[in-house]
């Protein structure tokens, strides 16, 4: 019976395909849940704002049907082939960053100026930067690593190609976004070797931009005065009403929440984030403790999954990577759930695969498919995967 439960925790874990596995499975279940999700938090807005309840959750459900063509691509594409792609993905991201300000074509939204009308829907270029400068930081790193490049010219490279596309996002007034974006940079600057007390020093000066850009916005030191006490007499019925909230819909939800459908708080006390920003307030207070335990071990299983990918990967551009998905997913779902328990002043990033949001969902579905295809590089994952019937997109393996 010993030796049989060891062969099936090997199986799990320590199999060349485990992270695959892992990587596919957790994915999926953020993103039913986050359908799910969606449309229970959705419902009531959707409602009065067209008259159906499914409206919200219908075009949500749009987005995942239509990001599955990009996150094909991205399974597809081989390592040598993004080095000819990277380029053209970067000029078109910049400039879709800089169409966000012309007249008639950007959309301002809650204070930032961040998206791009279409007519039918709008989308939001710095979602999909994420993507964009996450391979192409990892294309530097690796020429560097090939000693293509020396150490100096990769980190100024990454800085200037950093900043130039973190400029017209905070300029925008996306002071979420940037954080990523500056997690992603130190994550990937770490692994490259950079030496402690230089990231220190990129720390503080980051730090110190950081407070400067609190300190041109009113809303924003609300934003940090609310989450110090948003349940103070000040604070409640101004900036600190919906993170007060959301702590009660936490708090109200129990160990197996009040049911699907039943939260009070979606009610208006979240605003109109319920189905955004706040959607994991309403996944505490439907599916109680066990709700978010399920969506942080489905986070957990992603990043350990990627972790290992990441470890296993022979290409040190797909390693690069595959390391900086994980931060840029990591870093923003802990921002949004550390946010939404108030341990973080709310800063409007969704929680990935989960929250509406179609640029959102198209991106962090384009980086699932980057992952799946360096796992599938993996040389005793492919000889497993080249064997499976091709019934499914990512059942085989990748050259």
């Amino acid at each position: 019976m010993k030796k049989n439960t060891l062969t099936i925790k090997n199986n799990i874990f320590s199999n060349p395909t485990a992270a695959y596995n892992w990587l596919l499975g957790s994915a999926g279940v953020l993103i039913v849940l986050g359908l799910i999700m969606v449309l229970s938090a959705s419902g009531i807005r959707s409602y009065f704002t067209s008259g159906s309840s499914f409206s919200i959750a219908g075009k949500q459900f749009m987005w995942f049907c239509i990001g599955i063509f990009p996150m094909w691509l991205t399974f597809k594409i081989p390592p040598k082939a993004w080095k000819r792609l990277i380029p053209t993905l970067l000029l078109l991201v910049f400039g879709l960053e800089i169409a966000v300000f012309v007249p008639g074509i950007g959309v301002e939204i809650n204070g930032n100026r961040n998206w791009i009308n279409l007519g039918l829907f709008t989308i939001q270029p710095s979602e999909i930067a994420k993507f964009a400068i996450t391979i192409w930081a990892a294309q530097i790193l690796a020429r560097l690593e090939k000693g293509e490049i020396d150490q100096r010219r990769a980190v100024y490279s990454l800085l200037l190609g950093f900043g130039l596309i973190t400029a017209p996002i905070l300029i925008g007034g996306d002071l979420g976004t940037t954080l990523i974006l500056a997690a992603i940079l130190m994550a990937l600057l770490f692994l490259s070797g950079m030496r402690l007390h230089h990231l220190f020093g990129m720390a503080v000066v980051g730090a110190v931009l950081l407070f400067a850009a609190l300190l041109t916005k009113q809303s924003r030191l609300a934003r940090l005065s609310s989450f110090l006490d948003p349940f103070s007499a000040s604070n409640y019925h101004g900036s600190g009403w919906q993170p007060a909230h959301s702590i009660m819909a936490l708090a109200s939800g129990g160990v197996f929440g009040v049911g699907l459908g039943g939260s009070r708080q979606k009610w208006g006390n979240l605003g109109p984030e319920a189905h955004t920003d706040f959607i994991f307030a309403v996944i505490g207070e439907e599916m109680g403790l066990f709700g978010t335990i399920l969506v942080l071990l489905a986070f957990l299983a992603f990043v350990w999954a990627g972790v290992n990918i990441a470890i296993k990967s022979e290409d040190p551009f797909s390693r690069y990577a595959v390391a900086g998905i994980i931060a840029w997913i990591s870093v923003q779902a802990s921002i949004n759930i550390a946010s939404v328990i108030g341990l973080f002043p709310v800063v409007g990033v969704p929680l990935p695969f989960i929250s509406y949001g179609g640029s959102a969902l198209i991106s962090s579905m384009m980086a699932l498919g980057f992952l799946a295809g360096a796992a599938t590089r993996e040389p005793g994952a492919k000889a497993i995967l080249d064997k499976r019937p091709p019934l499914f997109i990512f059942n085989r393996g990748n050259k």
